[in-house]
């Protein structure tokens, strides 16, 4: 599956949620994306930055 979204810049796990549809109000609801997230920039797919959003790796 591949999804397109064209953010404009580095974001939270929340706002990759949201656009998934995944519900970011129940607590610990991201945390699985947020794993994700940082197992795709260990991986060097992304990159993760201090303030804790996302971004595509150069």
């Amino acid at each position: 599956m591949k999804i397109e979204w064209d953010a404009g810049g580095p974001v939270r796990a929340m706002d990759v949620g949201v656009e998934l549809g995944i519900e970011a109000e129940v607590k610990g609801g991201l945390e699985p994306l947020h794993g994700k997230l940082s197992k795709l920039a260990g991986r060097g797919r992304l990159r993760e930055l201090p303030d804790g959003r996302f971004q595509i790796a150069p």
